[in-house]
């Protein structure tokens, strides 16, 4: 079944920096064996998710070699919090969401990277199974399943469908996004990278670096906010992301613009 992955297991538990071993910042190298990994975080006004995905990423099983925070010029306690995890890289970034994958995926010296939204939760495991595969089928861009993290039967249907339909496709459009996507470092590298004139920069840079490459979906979960969901209601997402899907499978990434979608725009009291 699309929305399964290859195991049950909750997110990390949150918590401090406290206790982690071997330098995070700096960048072990890789290997064909161990590819280096870097981690990417886009964020801007994320305090109240950021030490949750960042306790996750540092305790996983297969450690990264380097952890790069873009933040866009929030006004909370964002960057306090990214503060408490030494070793973390912390750039200065602006919006989009898309220059800040830039300026961080222009930094990082990894072998792979992984781009990160600010408020998804990872598995315990998570980039050990996922490099596994992704070295395995010889992927270049790759997209794991979207799991809603701790939500409603209804959502968490609207997230399976969407599973499936990316795995079904796979192979015809590319499809993911942004909430996690592995690429490898010298493709990303030698490309302009996501495109800050677009709302949906996710999507346009997996169909087009995926193009003449090998991408694929991996049976790996990530847990992914539903607070948009929440807000406008599962209906209303539902037909708005089936509207996008067309336009997507047109490519008319600019016309996706004018579809009503805001980013960065929550209230706290509504999460």
């Amino acid at each position: 079944m699309a929305a399964a992955g290859s195991d049950n297991s909750e997110p990390v538990a949150s918590g401090g920096p406290d206790g982690l071993s071997g330098p995070v910042g700096a960048s072990r190298g890789g290997s064909r064996d161990r590819p280096s990994l870097s981690v990417i975080v886009p964020a801007f006004n994320e305090e109240r998710h950021l030490g949750s995905l960042l306790s996750d990423v540092l305790g996983q099983v297969r450690a990264e070699d380097e952890v790069i925070v873009v933040d866009a010029g929030s006004e909370d306690g964002t960057v306090p919090v990214v503060e408490q995890f030494p070793g973390v890289v912390l750039l200065a970034g602006s919006p989009p969401v898309a220059a800040g994958r830039n300026l961080g995926g222009r930094r990082a010296r990894g072998d792979i990277l992984i781009f990160l939204d600010a408020d998804v939760r990872l598995p315990k495991g998570f980039f050990e199974r996922f490099l596994k595969e992704f070295e395995e089928r010889r992927l270049d861009v790759a997209c794991p399943l979207y799991l809603p993290h701790r939500s409603t039967p209804a959502i968490r249907g609207v997230f399976a469908f969407f599973n499936l339909l990316f795995k079904v496709v796979e192979r015809l459009m590319p499809s993911g996004a942004g909430h996690c996507i592995a690429v490898r470092g010298e493709v990303f590298r030698a490309s302009e990278g996501f495109d800050p004139s677009l709302k949906f920069d996710d999507i346009e840079l997996i169909r087009r670096l995926a193009k003449g490459r090998r991408f694929g979906m991996i049976a790996e979960r990530v847990y992914v906010s539903d607070r948009r969901y929440r807000k406008h209601g599962v209906g209303n997402m539902l037909l708005r992301y089936m509207l996008l899907s067309f336009f997507f499978a047109l490519g008319k990434y600019r016309l996706a613009n004018r579809v009503e979608y805001e980013f960065g725009k929550y209230d706290p009291r509504e999460e």
